[in-house]
C-alpha cells in the first residue's frame, strides 16, 4: 500500500496544503516552508494514532494565524491521507480482505481499491480540552458509518510508517534500547546447547583476564567488607564481570566500530558528525531489510545531514536501496541533483499560505528534459531552492548583476534571487519549469538581433502573470549600456587594434557605442565584464545604472511575494 495523496489543513504553519505522493517524492523548500511539518502530520497519523479518545496533537500543532491567536480559538486540524492502487489488482486478496473486513475499504470507476483516513482536532468548549476524531472516507469525501476501533491499527500494521529525523545521534541510536539496533541484539536463533556453550566459553575468558589483573584483588577484599554492614547472599559475595557472562547481557554491551582513516577502530559514536548520520542511515536500512511483510512507508528528514558534497552526490544510489515508499525531505542541491524532477515536491510561501508544486509528468518533451538534466538539475540542482530567477541572456549579465547588486547593499543570496544565464540552454524550458515549481521570475532581454529568438518564448510562457512582471527589454545589449553609462575606459583598453581601425563611426556619434560593443572580441566581453563589476562594486550606488537597480528592485519584489 502507497500513499497517493495527502491534505492538511490548520496543522502548524500549514493552513490549507494538498498534493500526490510516487514511489519516491523529494520535499524541497526553505527553512519554515512545511517540510517537516509534513512528515510529522503523517507520523502523527499513521504510526501514533491510536484510541479516538487519545490525542496525539499538542497546542502548537494548531495553526495559530497571527501573534495574537491561541489554540483555543484556532481551526481544527484536519489531515487526510489517501492510499490507492495504482493499476487494478495492485493489492493482493490477503490484504483486500482484511481491510474489507474493517468497512474501510472502496473501489471506484476504474475498479481500483482506494482507503481515505481523516483526522480531526478541536478544542471542545464543554470539556475544555482538545477533542480528537478519526474516520475514514467514502469516495465521495463522507465519512463511513460502523468502522471499528480496531480499524486504524489495521491500517498503521499494513503500511509500517517509519520516521527517521535529522537530528541521528549514533550514540543513542546504537544503544541497546535503540529501536533499530535493539532487533539485531536478539539471540532468539541460538540454540540452548549452543548457549551454553558460548556462555561457558565466556566464563573462561573472564576468569583469565580477572586473574591477570592482580589489582582487581584488592578491589575485592574491600568490597565484600559489605556483607558485615548489610546481610547478602551466600557464596561469593563479589565478583568481577570483565567479559559479560551472558548472552543478553554481551549483546547489550555490543559496539558497532568503524575504521579510522588511521585504520583504528573507533566506536561509531566517536566519528564526525556526517559519519556518524551516514551510520544511522545504514542502520535503519538494514533495519528495514529485515522486516517481515509487506513494503514500510519511509519518512527522511535530511538524509545528507553533515555530509560532503560528494559523498551526498553518491547518497542518492544508497537511498535507492531502501525499499518501499520514500517521502524525503532536503535542503542540498548536491542531493538534488540525482533526482528526477517529476519526483519533486516543492513547498513554497505564497500570498495564500504554503503551496505545493511539482511538475507534472506532460510538462516537458523529451529534449527539454534532456536541456533540464544537463543546464539545471546536474551541474545547479540549488537552482530549485530559490524564490525568484533573474534570467539573464548572458555571461556579462552574470557578472554584473550580482556586483550591482553589492554595489546597491542589497542581498539577492538573502532575499533568495538567483541570477541564471539562459543563452545556452532555453528561456522557455526556465520559464516553463519555475512555473510548475513557483518560482517566480524575470527575464532581461536585448533589444538587438537576438529578441526574435527570446521574446516570443518569454511571451508564450507567461501562466497568468503579466508581461510586465515577466520581460524587460531595457537596453540594446549590456555592453552597449555599460558604455554609454561610463564604463568605457575599461572596454577601450581591451578593443584590438585591427578591431577598432574597423569602426565607421566618431565617439561623438549616437551609434558609436553600439558600433564599438558589435566589434569587441567576445573574449574581450567576458573578461571587460569581470573588471567592470568590480569597478561596480567599488563605485557604489552611484555607478549602478537606473535601468539595472530597476531590474534588480523588481526580482527583490517578486521573491518577497509582488505579483
Amino acid at each position: 500500500m502507497k500513499i497517493t495523496k495527502v491534505r492538511i489543513e490548520n496543522f502548524r504553519g500549514l493552513k490549507e496544503i494538498e498534493f500526490d505522493l510516487d514511489e519516491t517524492t523529494v520535499l524541497i523548500g526553505e527553512n519554515n516552508s512545511g517540510k517537516t511539518s509534513v512528515l510529522d502530520a503523517l507520523r502523527l497519523c499513521l504510526r501514533e494514532l491510536g484510541p479516538r479518545r487519545r490525542v496525539v496533537f499538542d497546542s502548537f500543532d494548531f495553526h495559530l494565524k497571527d501573534d495574537a491567536a491561541e489554540p483555543h480559538s484556532a481551526e481544527p486540524i484536519k489531515i487526510e491521507v489517501h492510499f490507492s492502487e495504482q493499476s487494478k489488482g495492485e493489492w493482493n486478496d490477503a490484504l483486500v480482505g482484511r481491510l474489507s473486513r474493517q468497512k474501510i475499504l472502496q473501489v471506484d470507476g476504474d475498479d481500483r481499491n482506494r482507503i481515505a483516513l481523516r483526522v480531526t482536532c478541536a478544542y471542545d468548549p464543554t470539556n475544555r480540552d482538545f477533542a480528537q476524531d478519526w474516520s475514514f472516507l467514502n469516495l465521495d469525501g463522507k465519512p463511513l458509518t460502523a468502522v471499528s476501533e480496531t480499524a486504524i491499527g489495521t491500517l498503521q500494521r499494513e503500511i509500517s510508517f517509519f520516521y527517521l529525523s535529522a537530528l541521528r545521534d549514533a550514540a543513542r541510536h546504537f544503544d541497546a534500547k535503540g529501536p533499530f539496533w535493539r532487533p539485531f541484539l536478539k539471540d532468539s536463533q541460538l540454540s540452548d546447547e549452543k548457549k551454553v556453550e558460548v556462555e561457558e566459553k565466556l566464563r573462561e575468558i573472564n576468569e583469565l583476564v580477572v586473574a591477570s589483573h592482580t589489582s582487581f584483588e584488592q578491589a575485592v577484599e574491600r568490597l565484600g567488607n559489605v556483607q558485615d554492614v548489610v546481610p547478602m547472599a551466600g557464596g561469593d559475595v563479589v565478583s568481577i564481570e570483565a567479559v559479560p557472562g551472558r548472552m543478553f547481557d554481551m549483546l547489550a554491551k555490543a559496539q558497532v566500530h568503524l575504521g579510522a582513516p588511521t585504520g583504528a577502530k573507533i566506536p561509531v559514536g566517536k566519528h564526525g558528525e556526517g559519519t556518524q548520520s551516514l551510520a544511522v542511515l545504514m542502520l535503519f536500512s538494514a533495519f528495514l531489510n529485515t522486516r517481515p511483510g509487506g513494503s514500510p512507508v519511509v519518512a527522511l528528514e535530511e538524509p545528507e545531514a553533515h555530509l560532503h558534497p560528494s559523498a551526498v552526490r553518491a547518497l542518492w544510489d544508497i537511498l535507492g536501496v531502501i525499499g518501499g515508499q520514500k517521502i524525503i525531505s532536503t535542503h542540498s542541491g548536491d542531493l538534488l541533483s540525482e533526482v528526477d524532477v517529476l519526483n519533486v515536491c516543492r513547498l513554497a510561501k505564497t500570498a495564500d499560505g504554503i503551496r505545493a508544486f511539482r511538475v507534472s509528468p506532460t510538462l516537458l518533451s523529451d529534449e527539454e528534459t534532456r536541456k533540464f538534466n544537463y543546464h539545471i538539475r546536474r551541474s545547479r540542482g540549488e537552482l530549485l531552492f530559490a524564490r525568484c530567477w533573474l534570467l539573464v541572456e548572458g555571461e556579462t549579465e552574470s557578472w554584473i548583476y550580482p556586483a550591482a547588486a553589492r554595489a546597491l547593499g542589497m542581498k539577492l543570496h538573502r532575499d533568495g534571487v538567483r541570477v541564471v544565464e539562459y543563452s545556452q540552454s532555453d528561456v522557455g524550458l526556465f520559464a516553463k519549469v519555475a512555473n510548475a515549481l513557483g518560482i517566480p521570475w524575470y527575464c532581461v532581454v536585448d533589444d538587438d538581433s537576438g529578441r526574435s529568438k527570446y521574446e516570443p518564448k518569454v511571451k508564450g510562457n507567461l501562466d497568468g502573470a503579466s508581461e510586465e512582471d515577466r520581460l524587460c527589454l531595457p537596453y540594446r545589449n549590456m555592453e552597449t549600456h555599460l558604455l554609454e553609462n561610463g564604463y568605457d575606459r575599461i572596454y577601450n583598453q581591451l578593443m584590438p587594434r585591427q578591431k577598432r581601425d574597423k569602426l565607421t563611426t566618431e565617439p561623438d556619434d549616437d551609434g558609436y557605442w553600439a558600433e564599438f560593443a558589435d566589434h569587441l572580441p567576445g573574449r574581450a566581453k567576458t573578461r571587460a565584464a569581470a573588471e567592470v563589476a568590480v569597478e561596480m562594486e567599488a563605485r557604489g550606488a552611484v555607478g549602478v545604472t537606473d535601468e539595472i537597480r530597476k531590474i534588480l528592485e523588481k526580482v527583490v519584489a517578486l521573491a518577497g511575494g509582488a505579483s
